[in-house]
This record gives structure tokens, sequence and C-alpha cells, in this order.
């Protein structure tokens, strides 16, 4: 997701990409738009996107509104070396892989203001099914402000890890994979998830029959009927945005 922090006008201040410019003050005498555009410097944004994404996010509007706040969004030619474009003031990315990592580092050590959204290493826990939901179970209180008389929590469906997907099998009675009781439906995802086309691949297995079709490394999990409804929340510093998005598996 793409952010922007933005104001509103006045005669004071504009909003200008990350600054605040002052366009006028008691001593000062007012600045015209033509003096900040050529005063101000510009920040450059590049992007390295699947084709997909890239279709979804970088919109003609988007692109003009902030141009007009003093930041360009530039793409990145992914069959070049990224340390020979630029420079950019802010690296955003949705590329994986060992080589698209170095090309990273190699940009932050000649360019170490550059700042990388996000960084391989500090997402690399949300690139494995399991230990994504991992974490929440972790969080022991959510909210410091609570009053005595709430509560809150947070739960996550009942998951194993399948290397051997053809010997695994269901019944009511016993208990499956380190002593979970799952019974059908469940639901199957492939473990790694790295925004490709495959990692979306998800499968609802109605009996044993449906696993002899799995792929390993798979994760097994409770199917919790949602309503086909996900709520996502995008953060941005002190920003944040609820989406509710209606899915159909």
């Amino acid at each position: 997701m793409i952010g922007l922090i933005t104001g509103t006008m006045s005669a004071d201040n504009i909003p200008l990409g990350p600054l605040m410019i002052g366009l006028s003050s008691p001593t000062t005498k007012p600045k015209t738009l033509e003096t900040i555009e050529m005063t101000t410097k510009r920040f450059s944004i590049g992007y390295a996107l699947l084709l997909k994404k890239q279709k979804s996010f970088i919109q003609d509007s988007l692109v003009n509104l902030v141009k007009s706040r003093g930041v360009d969004l530039v793409k990145i030619d992914t069959e070049k070396p990224l340390v020979d474009q630029g420079p950019f003031d802010f690296v955003l990315h949705k590329l994986y892989g060992e080589e698209w990592r170095k090309q990273l580092q190699d940009y932050l050590i000649l360019n170490p203001n550059a700042i990388v959204v996000d960084f391989p290493e500090a997402i690399e826990r949300l690139h494995n099914r399991f230990s994504m939901l991992d974490v929440v179970s972790e969080i022991e209180k959510l909210d410091n402000d609570l009053r005595d008389d709430e509560t809150a929590s947070l739960g996550i469906p009942k998951q194993v890890v399948v290397y051997v997907p053809e010997k695994l099998s269901i019944n009511e009675t016993a208990s499956f994979g380190e002593g979970l009781n799952l019974k059908f439906p469940v639901i199957a995802k492939p473990l790694v998830a790295d925004g490709s086309a495959k990692s979306h691949k998800m499968l609802l297995v109605f009996s044993n029959e449906g696993f002899e079709k799995l792929k390993s490394p798979t994760v097994v999990q409770e199917f919790v009927n949602h309503g086909g409804v996900i709520f996502k929340v995008y953060v941005v510093f002190r920003i944040s945005l609820l989406v509710m998005n209606f899915f159909v598996l």
C-alpha cells in the first residue's frame, strides 16, 4: 500500500509531500507556487511490483496526486541492476528471491539514507503461513488501555504443516497432527506466502481423498466460516486504514 500524509490547505501552509512549506509569516513575503517548486527538494519513489500489482496500485490519478505533492513515482527496471538506477529516496517493492535481496543490499550500501519497504529480513516471518500466525498466539495483552471489566483476544485456527499429504487422514475420533482435533472440512494452503500466483492457490478439503491432490509442504487449517468477509488493516506510521473485502473460495 502506498500512503500519503496530507493536510488541509490554509493561508499558512500547503502540504507538499512529506514537507510542510510555509507560504507566509509575519516577517516574510508570501511565496508563490513557482518559487516553491524551484526551491523544494522533490522526493523520488522507485517501485518494483509484479504486473498485477502495478495495474492495481499505480493509477494515473495516484501518479498525478503524488506529483502535485512533490513526489515522483518511478518504475524500476528489473532487467537492469538496481544500483544503476535512481537515486531513490524510497524503494517500494514486492519482489522476492536471493538475487533481488542482494540488489537491495547493494543499493543501500551506495545509498544509506534510502528507505526500503519492506526489507526482506523484516517480513521473512510473514512468508511462512505457519509462523505468521504463531506471532498472534504470543500476544498476551492487546491494549493497555482496557478497563478492568474488558477483555480482548485474537483467535487463530488450529493448524499443522504437512510434508507427506498422501499419508494424511482424518476421522471423527482420531487426533491429527500434534494433538490437534481437526474435522472436515479443512482448508489447505501452500506453506510459502510470497505473493506468487501459486502461493494463493487454496483448497477446501471435504474427505481424506482430497489430500491426494495436495502438494507438500502444505498448511492444513481448521476451516472457520467467516461469512466470506476479510478485514485488512493497512498501517503507515500512525495512519491506519481498515478495508473490508468479500472473499469467495
